[in-house]
């Protein structure tokens, strides 16, 4: 009788939560970044429109470190019940290859809910070299049969994958140069010691305006709106190149895919308000609308490419 009794009022209390509005308290948005970036003013700008539609406040928590794992699996391991949910980048495509050893599965303990901003990589040289586009730094590299170098933020990093598929579509043997930051890149991108690297459009502006850095293409199938007269590795001797940076939004696996579905529609909702989506633009990424299951086959794609670029380039991480 005791056992039955305690059966029923697990019964009872599941019932209980099950009828509870969503949401029932403060959301949380674990971002797998440090504070005062791109990521936290993009997940602001986002969340300020979901909150007065879900009629709770969004609290970002920066949940930086062991390249985006703790924020991940935090979340992996949160309550599938919509108050806690994950802003990250490209390393919820790359981690599952890239790590040796995880305690969680990015790809099934993960959901994606949808895109909060998208953009590609600029294609920044050093001025020292001897080339004013993609066409003729494929041609100049080739011709210097591995001399040259690419730096990127970090082994495992967008940009660094984005180099290897590079080298690849182009048939050159490059150096990969990892750094700690794009700002310990610049000076030596300046002097020449580092002859390329992939980083955000934007990044190093200061120094394409100056001319000591030239921005040759962009890594998207498509000329961005914002830079039109920059063109794409696609039309420049790569056809179908494509790699971009991209924040999205992910809930634990076990989420009710109800409770998904209203998620991504405010998602969508907040991102198609055009002052949204101008402040996610002069970011320099663009929001991108996309379903439930859209989000899903997106992420599938980045996590297959990401990883044939993982295991071409050799590295790991423990």
């Amino acid at each position: 009788m005791t056992r039955w009794l305690a059966c029923l009022a697990v019964l009872v209390f599941a019932g209980a939560a099950a009828a509870q509005p969503y949401p029932s308290r403060p959301v949380r948005i674990l971002i797998a970044f440090a504070g005062g970036g791109l990521a936290d003013i993009i997940a602001r700008t986002v969340s300020e429109r979901m909150s007065p539609a879900l009629g709770q406040p969004f609290v970002l928590e920066n949940r930086p470190g062991a390249g985006g794992n703790i924020a991940m699996e935090a979340t992996a391991r949160a309550a599938p019940d919509g108050h806690t949910l994950l802003m990250i980048g490209p390393a919820a495509a790359i981690n599952g290859t890239l790590y040796r050893s995880l305690s969680f599965n990015p790809t099934k303990d993960l959901a994606p809910i949808g895109i909060m901003g998208w953009g590609p990589y600029a294609m920044y040289v050093s001025a020292t070299l001897p080339v004013n586009s993609a066409a003729e730094f494929l041609a100049y590299a080739r011709e210097r049969g591995g001399r040259l170098n690419y730096a990127s933020v970090g082994v495992g990093s967008g940009g660094h994958l984005t180099g290897v598929l590079f080298a690849m579509a182009g048939g050159l043997q490059m150096t990969h140069v990892p750094y700690k930051g794009i700002q310990a890149i610049a000076p030596d991108l300046v002097s020449g010691e580092v002859h390329l690297v992939f980083n955000a459009f934007g990044a190093l502006n200061a120094f394409v305006q100056n001319g000591k850095i030239k921005q040759l293409a962009a890594t998207s199938p498509t000329r961005l709106p914002q830079y039109p007269d920059v063109p794409t590795l696609a039309e420049s001797g790569l056809p179908g190149f494509d790699a971009a940076g991209w924040y999205v939004l992910f809930a634990p696996a076990a989420t009710p895919r109800p409770l998904l579905e209203r998620l991504n529609g405010e998602l969508r909702k907040a991102i198609a308000e055009r002052d949204t989506a101008e402040k996610i633009e002069k970011t320099g990424m663009r929001p991108v609308s996309q379903t439930l299951d859209e989000a899903s086959r997106f992420l599938a794609a980045e996590t297959d490419k990401w990883g044939r670029a993982v295991k071409a380039s050799g590295a790991t991480a423990d």
